[in-house]
């Protein structure tokens, strides 16, 4: 799963495509950069897990970034508690303060979302005279 983040921007001729495609390349490239910036680190697996692309459809020219790391999303929008169980009878075994410990079952919260993707592309198109709206 990954979490995506599109920008279009229309064009009405072959001028108009390359001063668009350089717009919509360089804002893409800001918002990779500011995402990059703003994404929370653990081990950096979900910030290097950033990508971009731009590419053409029609008359429209789109810009792409997107966090491949399975867990973009639940990061970016936040997730629900959890109730994580042992299957049949066993046990979860894990390390906690350098001892070995075993549970059949561990809670974990609710956790908020940490929308790094949208809020940079709202600084970066906004500072570019863009109009955004998400979600």
């Amino acid at each position: 799963m990954s979490y995506r983040l599109h920008l279009d921007y229309p064009a009405l001729n072959a001028e108009g495509m390359r001063v668009a495609r350089r717009l919509v390349t360089r804002v893409t490239r800001r918002t990779l950069n500011r995402s990059a910036v703003l994404c929370p680190v653990d081990t950096g697996y979900l910030r290097a897990s950033g990508t971009m692309s731009v590419r053409e459809r029609g008359l429209v020219v789109v810009g792409e970034v997107a966090y491949t790391a399975n867990y973009a999303a639940a990061v970016h929008e936040g997730r629900r508690a959890l109730t994580i169980r042992a299957k049949g009878n066993g046990r979860l075994r894990f390390v906690v303060d350098g001892k070995v410990v075993f549970a059949r079952e561990v809670h974990q919260p609710a956790r908020a979302g940490r929308p790094f993707l949208s809020t940079a592309l709202r600084e970066v198109a906004v500072g570019e005279g863009m109009r955004v709206s998400i979600g």
